[in-house]
């Protein structure tokens, strides 16, 4: 056998076994979503910034194990899909009801997860074709940025860093992803004229 044969990633015992762990990593995620909106609720800013900072390792943890180990399940795609949603959103409501983030950013920002939700995520769910279709690099551009933004307020409310000075600017990019997201999502909709296509090519093979 060539030195250079690649070898077997995994046997299907550890294969399970790494599935088990992200499915885990990824239940925790979605507790530290809850967990982490009640602590800025209850105004615990330092302790909820830590626990941000553990749930973004662990997405980066099961992204890379779902990426070279091919562990994600349907089920755990949709529950990881969620997970990256909850996580800044929740924590960016507790801000605004603390009276720290201004509502014309929240605004937006919920405008954008209930038009995905009803015009994507809830047929494609259903198996239907959605008629709004946001491109999947700026749904992580949106959760970059909306994670960005909820770091810096509680690094401002809880360790107490000085970087108010990028508030204002993030407020004002999260706002603009949460509108350039709308609109590419309408332009990126699937069109009957790609269904005529579609068939087209399947009728000349």
């Amino acid at each position: 056998m060539s030195d250079l044969a690649p070898e077997p990633m995994a046997t299907d015992p550890t294969l399970e076994r790494l599935r088990r762990i992200t499915m885990g990593i990824t239940a925790g995620r979605l507790l530290s979503a809850l967990l982490i909106g009640w602590l800025i609720y209850s105004g615990h800013f330092t302790l909820a910034f830590w626990l941000f900072v553990l749930a973004g390792l662990g997405a980066l943890l099961e992204g890379a194990a779902a990426l070279l180990f091919k562990t994600r399940t349907r089920l755990g795609g949709l529950l990881d899909g969620l997970a990256d949603r909850l996580l800044p959103l929740l924590a960016l409501c507790a801000l605004s009801y603390r009276g720290l983030l201004p509502l014309w950013v929240l605004i937006p920002v919920l405008l954008r997860e209930l038009v995905l939700a009803l015009g994507q995520k809830l047929p494609e769910t259903a198996g239907n074709d959605p008629w709004i279709r946001e491109p999947r690099w700026l749904f992580h551009v949106n959760i970059v940025a909306m994670g960005a933004l909820a770091i810096l307020f509680l690094l401002i409310q809880g360790p107490g860093f000085g970087v108010d000075l990028f508030l204002l600017p993030t407020e004002l990019l999260v706002v603009g992803l949460a509108f350039a997201s709308l609109a590419l999502a309408y332009v990126n909709r699937p069109k009957p004229e790609d269904e005529f296509l579609t068939d087209d090519l399947g009728k000349d093979t």
